[in-house]
């Protein structure tokens, strides 16, 4: 890029529109890391970890110390951020034992009556990229429909992987079932020798003849196959990984992944430099989900394992698309939001019994914990140069949902009117034109279950949490049982629980209210806020139900069929030494 260009860029950033918003169209780049605790980053008081490209993101930027995700585990959660919109709003929330969705062969996938971040910024002639995990549905009719593939959904350009990562990719023996379901096998042995026990007693006395014990004899294994089967093959059923709609490489080869992601994103910032469109590239992180891998030159470098290795690896390529944005000539006219899907895992337990999981101090709980802070508060960084402020903190409560909306009215495109977004603009405050977060009440599900409300009332400091549920915790701990804690074993509370945020953030001393009549006043505001939510969301459908969510062999992609085995050529030649 010529110097005159350069200039030009830097100059049309500084310039303002009476109303506050931007004369020029601003890129956007959104980085997305999955599961990285608060807890985790150094600028958010980590100093046994080295997190130097996050850091400057917000030496150079805002620190947002209270932003909050819509859901304590990814898939309802991305959701929330692509849309505005809570998950209970369109039916991307789970009912039953699977919080998320585990299979990329089913027709679950984010409604395509929903608008997307993408979809709108299409509208207004930017080139649009996603490029890391999606899990946000792939086919919904038949295989091969691809009605939620990313580049249906508004994304010009896709590169990543369909689902999620999963422990069964380590190649270590470990099992997402297993983790969630420890005796799973065991259950199973005991149900098939009841079950042949059962049915030789019922051939013997003569109350059924050969056919009919076939019959039940298939009825009662088939399941016990098909668990055996899915279950063990998660890496082969779900390691899909996609340049646009081609089916490039299955199952995925995890170390070189966030290197190929770094890659690609650089390669799309490239063709930006030469077209000069406005884009919006996000760029969503494996790190630091499990199973955990890195190239070799980040293995073993950091005071944390594995987990510590794999933050590093995703700060380090954070790092070389800030510096690509630099060369192209975008750095100044780019506004670049870095945070996490959700709260660190710390039910996550490797084969040698290491923690793979991270930190959500100071907070209480982790990832599928809601009514906690743990899981849904997480490491937030806004940077846009020469628009907002350098080296800043807001404490006041906000939404990874604001995003949608905040980015929208960035770029000048145009919201959908047709129904609640849950987002607010969060440029005022962004900007210190606004000391007060545009939310009054935030609201916390697990599921279809609200379990806490937030409130920030007009005056004061004090942001109040009132909490219904709380997690099933094993006992003195802050974990649940096996993988994941499930949103309908809980403990509940009544009358409810009221927390003061600011003065207690680790939620370990509720607040007695009875015979307080301001406090009083606060839970009743927050009870009468919730009745009214609970209207304006109605009676939901869950799109992410036990039966809805199965593996389904039917919509079961496959590249060289039928090995269903592929490498992507782009990188054949790279050598991870």
């Amino acid at each position: 890029m010529d110097r005159c260009r350069l200039f030009f860029l830097c100059a049309v950033s500084l310039i303002f529109t009476r109303a506050g918003g931007l004369s020029f169209k601003p890129n956007i780049v959104i980085f997305l890391a999955d599961d990285l605790g608060y807890g985790d980053v150094g600028v958010f008081g980590n100093n046994t970890v080295r997190t130097p490209n996050i850091d400057a993101l917000a030496s150079d930027g805002i620190r947002l110390t209270h932003d909050l995700a819509a859901a304590s585990v990814c898939t309802p959660s991305r959701s929330a951020l692509l849309t505005g919109r809570l998950p209970i709003r369109t039916g991307m929330f789970p009912n039953g034992r699977m919080i998320v969705n585990v299979f990329a062969a089913n027709g679950v996938g984010l409604p395509t009556s929903e608008i997307t971040l993408a979809e709108v910024a299409k509208t207004v002639g930017y080139k649009t990229a996603l490029v890391g995990k999606w899990h946000l549905g792939l086919n919904r009719d038949y295989k091969g429909d691809m009605a939620f593939h990313p580049k249906n959904r508004g994304f010009d350009f896709y590169y990543g992987h369909i689902l999620t990562n999963m422990k069964d990719w380590s190649n270590e023996g470990d099992r997402v079932l297993t983790s969630q379901r420890p005796n799973m096998y065991l259950q199973m042995a005991t149900v098939f020798f009841v079950g042949i026990v059962t049915l030789g007693f019922l051939k013997k006395v003569g109350l059924i003849g050969v056919g009919m014990l076939l019959f039940l004899f298939v009825l009662m294994i088939s399941p016990m196959v098909y668990i055996g089967f899915v279950f063990n093959n998660m890496a082969w059923l779900n390691g899909l990984l996609y340049r646009d709609f081609e089916l490039v490489e299955q199952p995925i080869h995890l170390e070189t992944l966030s290197y190929r992601y770094t890659q690609e994103s650089i390669k799309f910032l490239r063709e930006r430099e030469r077209d000069n469109n406005p884009f919006l590239l996000m760029v969503s992180w494996d790190h630091v989900h499990t199973a955990l891998k890195t190239l070799k030159k980040f293995r073993g470098i950091s005071q944390h394992g594995r987990y510590g290795d794999a933050i590093e690896e995703m700060d380090s390529g954070i790092g070389d698309i800030m510096t690509a944005l630099d060369q192209f000539g975008f750095g100044r006219n780019t506004m670049v939001y870095f945070t996490s899907d959700n709260g660190a895992h710390l039910e996550e337990i490797g084969m040698k019994g290491q923690s793979d999981g991270g930190s959500n101090l100071p907070f209480r709980g982790g990832k599928g914990h809601p009514a906690v802070d743990g899981g849904v508060r997480v490491p937030t960084v806004v940077r846009f140069p020469g628009v907002l402020p350098r080296g800043k903190v807001i404490e006041e409560p906000t939404q990874q949902m604001d995003m949608f909306t905040t980015i929208v009215n960035l770029i000048g495109g145009k919201a959908p009117t047709d129904r609640v977004l849950d987002g607010r603009d969060l440029l005022p405050l962004l900007q210190f034109k606004e000391s007060k977060s545009p939310h009054e009440f935030i609201y916390h599900y697990c599921g279809p279950h609200l379990q806490a409300a937030r409130y920030r009332p007009p005056k004061g400091n004090s942001i109040w949490k009132l909490v219904t549920e709380l997690p099933n915790y094993k006992p003195g701990e802050n974990k649940c049982y096996g993988l994941a804690c499930e949103c309908g074993n809980t403990i509940k509370y009544d009358p409810p629980l009221l927390f003061d945020m600011t003065a207690d953030p680790g939620e370990k001393n509720p607040v007695s209210y009875k015979s307080n009549k301001n406090l009083q006043d606060i839970v009743n505001k927050i009870v009468t806020a919730i009745s009214e939510h609970k209207k304006s969301v109605g009676t939901p459908e869950s799109r992410m139900t036990f039966m809805k969510i199965l593996w389904r062999p039917w919509f079961q992609p496959c590249c060289n069929f039928p090995s269903c085995s592929c490498s992507d050529p782009v990188y054949k030649d790279f050598v991870d030494s």
